[in-house]
């Protein structure tokens, strides 16, 4: 097997067109290409240029929704977050994607976001510690915020299920999305 460089336009674009969580890149060119095993290419080499022309023909403006719906896809299926052994791990990776893809929307979403007796998001961790008993609270990287990350994986799911459905994702995203915590 050999290992190319694609810049992250165009493994965005080659990530949006799967079908199912753990098809490989290969798989998904050889099916948008119609490639099969064996087949013998119609060029005997394709440059990077040439490679990049040939998969984006059917590119076309795409509005900023799809454009957050694809960028959580692709972290489902980048190998970083596939590596994850825990939980907490991924939540956080869920996390910084959603505040990454609108950070007005993530900060009001985790405004009416709390327990009876904890808060689960702050700006800092004193506020966190303040509210609640052993929080183990962690800062979410590339964020202003603070979450408590001593809760069991439901409620890490119901914490990403209302960020989501506030920031108006579809459902079967939203569910795929905690499926994988």
């Amino acid at each position: 097997m050999k290992t190319i460089e694609v810049d992250d336009e165009l493994y965005r674009y080659i990530a949006s067109h799967t079908q199912h969580i753990g098809e490989s890149a290969s798989d998904i060119l050889r099916r948008m290409l119609k490639f099969t095993a064996g087949q013998t290419p119609a060029t005997p080499e394709i440059t990077g240029q040439t490679a990049a022309v040939a998969a984006t023909p059917e590119a076309k403006p795409v509005n900023k929704s799809r454009d957050r719906i694809r960028a959580v896809r692709e972290l489902l299926l980048s190998d970083e977050y596939a590596e994850q052994k825990k939980a907490v791990n991924r939540f956080m990776m869920v996390l910084s994607t959603l505040y990454t893809l609108d950070a007005h929307a993530f900060g009001e979403a985790t405004e009416s976001l709390h327990g009876r007796t904890r808060v689960y998001f702050a700006g800092n961790e004193q506020t966190l510690l303040q509210n609640g008993n052993q929080t183990k609270p962690k800062h979410v990287p590339g964020t202003p915020y603070w979450v408590i990350t001593n809760t069991n994986t439901g409620r890490k799911c119901s914490m990403i299920e209302h960020i989501m459905q506030s920031m108006q994702f579809p459902a079967e995203l939203i569910e795929k999305v905690c499926g994988t915590i």
